[in-house]
């Protein structure tokens, strides 16, 4: 009897455990969107919170590449999705700080229509070149601009996005005009600038630091108060004359109405998540830094920058867009 009553146990354990992951498929997943395709470092960042938010969770996470309009289309998608903590936004800090100044009628509020979880990680823009600018350095690069004419040109992961902008103020500050060229995202950029369809880039340094270390592009000067810790000998536009600081971040954002213990949850999550050596490692590839923060953090910064750019913008002569 006991013995029938031990198989049978058994078996209801067994059952139980092969019930788990058909109940666990049934779930819906966690997804994380972002609004650039595949293979550029806002990628990287999504696919290594979306495994560590999976595991920290015992969920399914995933990415979702929703790309156009800058970013706009992913940021308008998370705005409109239920309010209960499974479409999560992961964004630079552009959407979130300069868009309001640089596009009329935006369909979202960056700070009522989103509740901020955490930062995320920490970087540096960067100037590329390609094959196509025989320059070294940026005084190299400084010089043939000056030459350049008609084949003056740079790409950047969007219009409107911080890498655009800090084109217009580098062409402004140097004197000649740089004929805008967007992306979706900065992969692609990286492959025409690597192949010579455009001489130069502005992007995220994560973007194109294993093309620079392959030599196949040259990262010439980054755009943040200090140096990279991830490119020796690498200048920022600051020692080079040009008085531009722009550091890069990306925050996690949930819709607005997500309840306080969700986001709570998930902040958790992510932050135990970037103190670990893997991704930490994982961050560095992508030329980033772990640094978490809390909510309210991340509005301040949030508010702050934001209230830098609108003086900035004007003063760059940009004009709106639709």
């Amino acid at each position: 009897m006991f013995r029938r009553r031990l198989l049978g146990a058994g078996s209801g354990a067994a059952l139980l455990a092969a019930l788990a992951p058909a109940a666990r498929a049934q779930t819906p997943p966690i997804r994380i969107v972002l609004g650039f395709a595949a293979g550029g470092s806002v990628d990287g960042v999504g696919r290594l919170l979306a495994e560590q938010i999976g595991t920290g969770l015992g969920r399914t996470a995933i990415v979702e590449n929703r790309t156009g309009a800058a970013g706009r289309l992913a940021i308008e998608a998370v705005k409109a999705s239920a309010p209960d903590g499974d479409t999560l936004l992961l964004v630079p800090q552009g959407p979130m700080t300069l868009f309001t100044h640089v596009f009329r009628g935006l369909k979202f509020d960056p700070i009522k229509d989103f509740a901020p979880i955490s930062r995320i990680c920490i970087g540096d823009y960067g100037l590329t070149v390609g094959p196509s600018v025989p320059a070294k350095d940026f005084a190299g690069f400084r010089d043939w601009l000056k030459g350049a004419g008609d084949r003056a040109s740079y790409g950047s992961p969007g219009a409107g996005t911080i890498p655009h902008f800090l084109g217009v103020a580098t062409s402004r500050a140097l004197g000649v005009p740089m004929i805008h060229v967007p992306y979706r995202g900065s992969a692609l950029a990286v492959t025409d600038v690597a192949g010579g369809q455009i001489p130069c880039m502005l992007s995220p340094v994560g973007d194109a630091i294993e093309q620079h270390k392959a030599g196949r592009v040259r990262i010439v000067a980054t755009m943040g108060a200090k140096r990279s810790p991830f490119l020796e000998g690498v200048p920022t536009l600051k020692e080079s004359g040009i008085d531009l600081d722009v550091p890069l971040w990306y925050g996690l954002y949930a819709p607005a109405a997500v309840p306080p213990a969700t986001l709570e949850r998930l902040r958790a999550t992510v932050v135990a998540s970037l103190g670990t050596p893997a991704s930490k490692e994982r961050l560095a590839r992508l030329g980033l830094e772990p640094a978490p923060s809390t909510a309210a953090e991340l509005t301040a910064l949030q508010q702050r920058e934001s209230a830098m750019w609108g003086p900035l913008v004007k003063a760059s002569g940009f004009t709106p867009e639709d």
